[in-house]
């Protein structure tokens, strides 16, 4: 550790309750020895959502205190069909909170750059409580190679909660609540993070999956503009065109069947009369588990997403920041069908019809050509002609399809226009993930990987970036990776690079419009090690559907 370093941490005696005055009021803490860290948790950045602020951007708090609030436990997660696994902490309307992790012992003065965490789950399941996104890792190892940081996260509201769209809304300005919510917990952190010895000028926002739909929508949000609310992204598995934009065509009847569920089709403002109706007698119909189709996700309201994200990013109206960005080699192993795709016509009919991307028939036989029924050239990657046939004979066909269609070929677009205005850095992970078991060694991991016929799937990356012992698995190979790949995200959030002492080099992307940039592959010594490859691999087929991602209202 730097000599900066330990005094920047011995400025202040540590605290076994730590306290922190914020712009309402003071709060209580927890402080964990074991890290040397203080945790503050649960802290709200809005009011309850419920009642009169239902469909309503999220308000500001209004309320201040003397005296010293607890913040020592998770918040409600926002609700979702999921309560099962999301409802740890509880989970009702009253849950847009934020979590902050600091190094013990700094002061104000400080002036820690922040990763603020924003969960996935498809938009639709999640909250920053869950064991996956504990922060204590990453910020023990911030401070071990010397590059402290501040690890927070949020909750927002999800599905239609927090998505919801229809002639009623439109135009009101409370559309996309989800995207609202997230630059209100970012406005909280401009207004409040000094006080934890933040800077409030150096703010990467960073998320998974639908996390990383989101960041990307972050950086297209009123075309482009910050606000300075952040200054550097990081996606994992996902780009604001990988998400669905339908309109008033597809939520519409959604709506008008809510409205007929609580009684309030009669209504002469159907809006107000659903925010009188009690939580418990709403949720049941609100959550998409109780809606066919793709979920709730963003609309092009013309407002805070004001066009399709392909035509923000062709028009470079997005945040000029740095990025870093990359997929998981297999993401297509997640979406695509389980054992429905045996044939040619199986196939064919699914991309007609199953998906609603709205191909024409021609474009349909030319992605099958781009994607020939051949097992090696299939996903997962590298499993040569096992055909996983319990699965679906095509289904490493399908997979490779789903996963360029939703991930790889968005992101290959994503990166070369970023490129263009700011320094962007790509991975491609390639490392098959724990799943369970203990006891392991390198040799005897049968059983204790997620299933061979998932690969490096979607997800696989999260526990080596965060750096969590309990879920990167048993093994020393899968230990040093993490260790790697923590550094290389903290050295990004700290300084706008990653490289450093000790770490693989990683280029930056820079291919131009239509060049082919440089990718880092993220993998283990046992693998061989990491590399820098061209970012060519199935370079028709992304091309050819990138071409068509307009079509997918995208």
């Amino acid at each position: 550790m730097s000599a900066f370093v330990v005094a920047l941490l011995a400025t202040t005696a540590v605290s076994a309750d730590p306290i922190v005055t914020v712009k309402n009021g003071s709060y209580s803490g927890l402080h964990l020895p074991q890290f040397s860290q203080d945790v503050f948790l649960g802290m709200p950045y809005a009011q309850d959502t419920g009642g009169q602020n239902r469909f309503r951007i999220p308000q500001s708090l209004t309320e201040s205190w003397n005296g010293t609030r607890a913040a020592k436990n998770y918040s409600d997660a926002c609700p979702d069909a999921n309560p099962d696994s999301d409802a740890i902490y509880g989970m009702s309307e009253n849950c847009l909170s934020i979590n902050v992790v600091r190094p013990a012992g700094i002061n104000t003065t400080a002036k820690l750059p922040i990763m603020l965490w924003i969960h996935g789950g498809s938009y639709q399941v999640g909250t920053s409580g869950l064991s996956n996104y504990n922060l204590t890792y990453i910020v023990e190892k911030s401070v071990e190679i010397g590059k402290p940081i501040i690890g927070a996260s949020i909750n927002y509201r999800k599905s239609s909660w927090g998505n919801m769209y229809s002639i009623e809304l439109q135009g009101t300005g409370n559309t996309n609540l989800a995207l609202r919510d997230m630059r209100k917990g970012l406005a909280w952190i401009q207004e409040n993070i000094e006080a934890f010895g933040g800077n409030p000028k150096s703010v990467t926002i960073w998320g998974e999956s639908s996390g990383s739909f989101a960041v990307g929508q972050l950086v297209l949000t009123y075309g482009g503009r910050t606000d300075g609310l952040f200054h550097r992204s990081i996606q994992e598995s996902g780009s604001a065109a990988t998400a669905w934009y339908n309109g008033t065509d597809w939520y519409q009847p959604i709506f008008d069947s809510i409205v007929d569920s609580v009684n309030c089709s009669s209504a002469p403002d159907k809006l107000e009369c659903l925010r009188t109706v009690p939580y418990s007698e709403l949720y049941p119909f609100m959550n998409s588990s109780t809606h066919p189709g793709p979920g709730f996700y963003p609309t092009v309201d013309g407002d805070i997403i004001p066009n399709y994200p392909t035509e923000l990013l062709r028009a470079g109206r997005f945040a000029h920041i740095p990025h870093l960005y990359g997929t998981n080699s297999d993401e297509g192993t997640d979406n695509a069908p389980v054992g429905i795709i045996n044939t040619d016509e199986d196939l064919r009919n699914y991309l007609l019809n199953a998906m609603g991307f709205d191909y024409p028939a021609s474009t349909v036989d030319r992605i099958m050509e781009l994607y020939p029924d051949d097992p090696a050239q299939g996903i997962p990657l590298n499993t040569g002609n096992e055909r996983f046939a319990e699965y679906g004979w095509q289904f490493k066909r399908a997979a490779a399809i789903m996963g360029d269609i939703f991930y790889h070929a968005p992101r290959l677009d994503d990166a070369r226009h970023y490129a263009d205005h700011a320094a962007t850095f790509v991975y491609r992970f390639n490392t098959r993930p724990f799943e369970n078991g203990t006891n392991a060694t390198w040799t005897d991991y049968v059983g204790e990987l997620a299933p061979a016929y998932k690969g490096v799937e979607h997800f696989s990356e999260v526990a080596f970036v965060f750096n969590n012992p309990s879920t990167v698995g048993p093994w020393e190979g899968y230990e040093r990776l993490s260790g790697v790949m923590s550094s290389l995200w903290i050295r990004f959030a700290h300084d706008g690079n990653p490289n450093g002492e000790g770490l693989p080099y990683w280029p930056k992307y820079n291919s131009g419009k239509n060049g082919t940039g440089l990718n880092l592959v993220l993998q283990t010594d046992q693998q061989g090690g990491c590399y820098v490859e061209k970012d060519d691999y199935r370079l028709a087929g992304r091309e050819y559907l990138t071409r068509w991602a307009r079509r997918r209202h995208v």
